[in-house]
């Protein structure tokens, strides 16, 4: 299950990162099932009601619009919504289908998001998997990259205020925008296996960042396996390649995306993609390996 403490320790911890030469303001609330902090120069703190205000208008926009497209398929979203729908499809491209923006009809099987937890037979996976591969009887859920979006969209926000420093960081999704006075904005990636430290410091200016995991959101099968959150659309399994994966791309949805697309395939996949994408990636494996893939260590720290 999600450790509140260790995710307020990750906030604290990016926070702490920032140094305090300049003076910023950061808000802290709760949104999209996670902390979410917005920081900007002092001077300019009057447009955190707004950005916050896009969040929190955008996330109700999407659950509004899911929900009532999982009660009737028929239902039409709001276009921003539509195509948001319509750009989970180049994630499916990537990773032949293990991504799916259907991967809910799975994973509510398994009792996600909210339990009870369970193990399902192979029967009732099977009429799952089914039903994605024909687009029947499935329900749809955008958190595979919707939450990178909404940060997306509370930046331009910012931006449109003529603020040209500031960063939004939603439970370690984050954009970076601009640079501080003096550096680049510095981002901690937390270590899965010990949330008080981290497996690597990151330079970011106009970039964002994003990590997917199989630490947050998890249960304990009677088997003894941890059963994580994340699915193979093809298969109905957990993936079984890595503990993190995490993203540098030049906006938070696309790091969002990619993290969990990338966590579906093996690393020679993960390699061969991301050159193609131009996408630095971070891979912590299960074995223990930690890899830097399409030119990660340019951005860490010097």
């Amino acid at each position: 299950m999600p450790s509140l403490f260790a995710k307020i320790l990750c906030c604290l911890l990016i926070v702490a990162l920032f140094g305090c030469k300049e003076s910023y303001k950061t808000e802290q609330f709760y949104a999209m099932g996670t902390f979410v902090s917005i920081t900007v120069p002092e001077k300019n703190a009057d447009i955190i009601v707004n950005a916050r205000s896009k969040i929190t208008s955008l996330e109700a926009a999407v659950k509004e619009d899911t929900e009532k497209f999982n009660r009737n398929p028929r239902y039409k979203p709001r276009p921003a919504v539509a195509e948001l729908i319509e750009r989970g499809s180049s994630y499916e491209l990537i990773t032949d289908g293990r991504f799916s923006v259907y991967a809910a009809t799975i994973s509510k099987l398994y009792g996600f998001p909210e339990g009870a937890y369970r193990v399902p037979d192979q029967s009732e996976l099977d009429t799952a998997l089914d039903n994605i591969s024909r687009g029947t009887n499935v329900s749809l859920d955008l958190g595979a990259y919707a939450k990178g979006w909404i940060v997306d969209e509370a930046i331009r926000t910012i931006k449109e205020a003529g603020i040209k420093t500031a960063m939004v960081n939603a439970g370690g999704d984050l954009y970076a925008l601009g640079k501080r006075p003096d550096r680049d904005w510095r981002v901690a990636i937390q270590d899965p296996k010990n949330s008080r430290d981290y497996i690597s410091i990151v330079n970011l200016e106009n970039m964002a960042v994003a990590t997917s995991g199989d630490y947050e959101r998890a249960f304990k099968a009677p088997d003894g396996r941890m059963i994580f959150h994340i699915f193979d659309a093809t298969t109905g399994q957990n993936p079984e390649y890595y503990h993190s994966v995490s993203v540098i791309a030049p906006t938070t949805e696309e790091a969002d995306g990619l993290s969990t697309a990338f966590f579906l395939i093996n690393p020679s996949e993960v390699r061969a993609k991301c050159a193609k994408l131009k996408t630095p990636v971070l891979l912590y494996t299960v074995n223990g390996n930690l890899m830097k893939l399409c030119g990660w260590e340019k951005f860490e720290k010097k």
